[in-house]
């Protein structure tokens, strides 16, 4: 398949598979795909499917080589053609709505309004109030405001 081809697969006049964009007229086609985040996710993508078939970018692999075909999901996550800078950065990607969302449309399952189960949080019934990370509801604990109560 040349990359033409391709090309007329990933960018139709009605959706952006690279971005997973719905465009519905005219100037909202153009404005897209003459955004940088269209063109920083085209080239992301380039770099993880190659037009000639090869190996996906080299700097993307995983570090210690032992996987011969596998990305490091910290360096980047091949379902969003995201590309992160450390494991942090992934990990908050890999626990928000953006991911959750294009994983259950990967999945098959309709995305549902309000994200729920998706992501562990943590709640201070204390205060009523519901965290997304054991370091939020760690924090939180040692705030003012729960001190207070």
């Amino acid at each position: 398949m040349k990359s033409s081809d391709i090309d007329q697969e990933l960018f139709t006049e009605s959706y952006c598979k690279v971005c997973s964009a719905q465009l519905i007229s005219e100037s909202q086609r153009v404005a897209h795909y003459e955004s940088r985040k269209h063109a920083s996710k085209v080239r992301l993508y380039y770099m993880l499917h190659p037009v000639d078939g090869g190996c996906p970018a080299k700097k993307l692999r995983s570090e210690n080589g032992s996987d011969g075909d596998s990305v490091d999901k910290n360096k980047c996550c091949t379902l969003c053609n995201m590309s992160f800078t450390s494991a942090v950065v992934a990990e908050s990607h890999y626990q928000g709505k953006i991911h959750a969302k294009r994983l259950k449309l990967l999945l098959g399952e309709q995305p549902a309004l309000k994200a729920t189960g998706l992501k562990r949080s943590y709640t201070c019934n204390i205060c009523n109030v519901t965290l997304n990370s054991i370091e939020q509801y760690h924090a939180h604990l040692k705030g003012s405001k729960h001190q207070t109560k």
